[in-house]
């Protein structure tokens, strides 16, 4: 076997990569499980850390993939929040991300922090930079499976709407609080004092930029696609802005995910863009997307990981968890949102992964945090393992449960 994979390259293992995606895919569905479950599940056993079909110099040159991938779905969630849609449930889907967000925030940073003071010889302030990493680290949701879910089974209604808001929202609100919980941390283990004008600088250049980037982009795409007269062409102009506007974000310092989700949101709102250049994506190539972006991204997972640091992991997940939960009902209550909306949007916002995995890798990367940093990324990368197992299941088990999907 690995002598056919060496001689046959990167194209053998993409295309052995795509068609036992599909067949993982499909046997999921057989026992009544989302596809996106088969990719994951497809992808770990795959992975270098068990058969090692897909091998690391793969994964070293998967950002490829995984970038083109990301840039496509995150288009596709910012597609779903047109103004009409989503002005409905505006005041439920903010208070709702900022409650669920900053409570997970809340929650994780003192879990963590309690069990770092009890089982780690560090120093307090070392703690305490820490557990505002992990804390930081919480807020992000992985709307990746979630959307997969809810194009998969067709879900509409007013917990898809609003998970799909709440989870575009939570990318920034979780750039948002990891910029300020590195900051902290870092004034902390350095000793240097804070800095609430560099703090805010990074903010509006993380958050502001990539949107203003992402609705130029968008603008310049619908007036590109004026000139398009069949869906083909559509299609090639779409992939091409958004992998350019990736690479442009990319090269001005912003966020990548949240510039290419506001081309979908400049798009969404410019007339019947959608029709035109949303449509062609989900009817043709999604699929193809989901399928390549899970099964690689889910190679990276290395369950030895997850064995080592298990107690860590569970308390990451759990305290995680009850700070959605607690969050996603106290902003519910307070913008007079449904009970199902209260009682099952939590679920949908279990799934975890990707952006988390990048910005602990980057904290992970300063020399201030060299002591600490591989427990961060192990413990997020453990966690991702089961945040995307279980993330695909949960989410249709919140949809179903909201009467939104029917049973397939």
């Amino acid at each position: 076997m690995d002598s056919l994979l060496e001689r046959g390259g990167v194209l053998f293992e993409f295309g052995l990569i795509l068609i036992v995606g599909y067949i993982f895919g499909n046997l999921a569905n057989l026992f009544k499980l989302p596809r996106v479950s088969g990719y994951i599940l497809a992808g770990i056993i795959m992975s270098p850390s068990l058969l090692g079909i897909i091998d690391r110099k793969f994964l070293e040159n998967a950002d490829v993939v995984t970038h083109a991938s990301l840039s496509i779905i995150t288009f596709l969630i910012g597609a779903s929040l047109s103004w009409k849609r989503i002005k409905r449930f505006g005041k439920s889907i903010a208070l709702i991300t900022i409650g669920e967000a900053e409570l997970a925030y809340i929650l994780v940073t003192l879990a963590m922090g309690l069990y770092l003071s009890l089982t780690q010889d560090y120093d307090l302030s070392l703690v305490i930079a820490l557990a505002l990493l992990f804390g930081s680290l919480a807020s992000p949701t992985d709307p990746t499976a979630t959307l997969a879910v809810i194009h998969e089974y067709r879900a509409k209604g007013p917990l898809t709407t609003t998970v799909l808001g709440v989870a575009a929202f939570d990318d920034a609100t979780g750039i948002i609080n990891f910029v300020l919980g590195l900051s902290v941390a870092l004034a902390l283990t350095s000793g240097s004092s804070l800095s609430p004008g560099a703090v805010m600088q990074e903010i509006v250049l993380q958050i502001f930029g990539a949107v203003l980037l992402g609705l130029l982009m968008g603008a310049v795409m619908f007036f590109l696609g004026r000139f398009a007269k069949e869906r083909k062409e559509v299609i090639t102009l779409t992939v091409g802005m958004l992998l350019l506007t990736l690479s442009i974000a990319r090269v001005l310092g912003v966020d990548e995910l949240l510039s290419t989700m506001s081309v979908g949101i400049a798009i969404a709102n410019l007339g019947d863009a959608w029709e035109e250049f949303g449509k062609p994506l989900e009817n043709y190539i999604e699929d193809l997307i989901f399928t390549a972006f899970f099964v690689v991204g889910s190679a990276f997972l290395d369950l030895k990981v997850l064995i080592s640091f298990f107690p860590v992991v569970l308390i990451y997940i759990a305290s995680r968890f009850a700070g959605k939960f607690l969050g996603v009902y106290l902003g519910g209550h307070l913008s007079g949102a449904s009970e199902k909306v209260k009682r099952y949007l939590a679920f949908a916002l279990f799934p975890q992964g990707g952006i988390v995995i990048g910005l602990a890798l980057l904290a992970y990367q300063n020399p201030n945090f060299k002591e600490v940093g591989s427990i961060l990324v192990n413990v997020v990368i453990g966690a991702t393992v089961i945040h995307e197992l279980l993330g695909p299941i949960s989410s249709k088990l919140a949809l179903t449960k909201a009467g939104e999907i029917s049973s397939k």
